[in-house]
């Protein structure tokens, strides 16, 4: 997948918080170590903020390796704890339409379930290295992270935005 390995991590960690921290670099599903912090199994909730087929947007196509034009099916969501006006990051999950016919269907139908319920159960999946950054979003600044997961030829970028809303570190949970 990348030189780096399984769980490496790039980073730009200039000055991010030390609490944010262990989220910024898990390589396991952050939908259980959000359970596991809010306390509750029925938490993270997600608010589905849109998704869609469409053509991939420039920094997509660089990461997803895409010819312009390419199609992909994207979704949009925020995971909250109960309080949708209080959300714990805002994700976005990008797939390249060839892959939704090599194994990643089922992504297209998650509704307002979180997605890593679904990647994580494949012990198959691959995971390039963690990118961390800063990054503007909505006019604010905040801290992300961006990955590829590869299941066989199929890959999924994934997007993760944290927000200050972030309850406290209680561990990874299970995978």
């Amino acid at each position: 997948m990348n030189e780096r390995g399984r769980g490496a991590v790039m980073m730009v960690r200039r000055h991010a918080p030390w609490a944010l921290w262990p989220w910024l670099v898990l390589p396991a599903s952050l939908t259980a170590a959000l359970r596991r912090a809010y306390g509750r199994s029925d938490t993270p909730q997600v608010l589905l903020l849109g998704s869609g087929r469409g053509v991939a947007r420039q920094e997509e196509r660089r990461h997803l390796r895409l010819q312009r034009g390419e199609r992909v099916f994207w979704r949009e969501v925020l995971l909250h704890g109960g309080d949708a006006g209080r959300p714990a990051l805002w994700a976005r999950t990008t797939v390249p339409l060839r892959g939704l016919r090599q194994g990643l269907l089922p992504l297209t139908r998650q509704g307002t379930r979180p997605i890593g319920d679904l990647l994580f159960r494949h012990r198959r999946l691959r995971r390039s290295a963690i990118v961390i950054e800063r990054r503007r979003r909505q006019q604010a600044w905040s801290w992300a992270r961006r990955s590829i997961l590869q299941r066989g030829p199929s890959q999924a970028l994934i997007e993760e935005h944290f927000s200050h809303h972030l309850p406290a570190w209680h561990g990874r949970g299970r995978r």
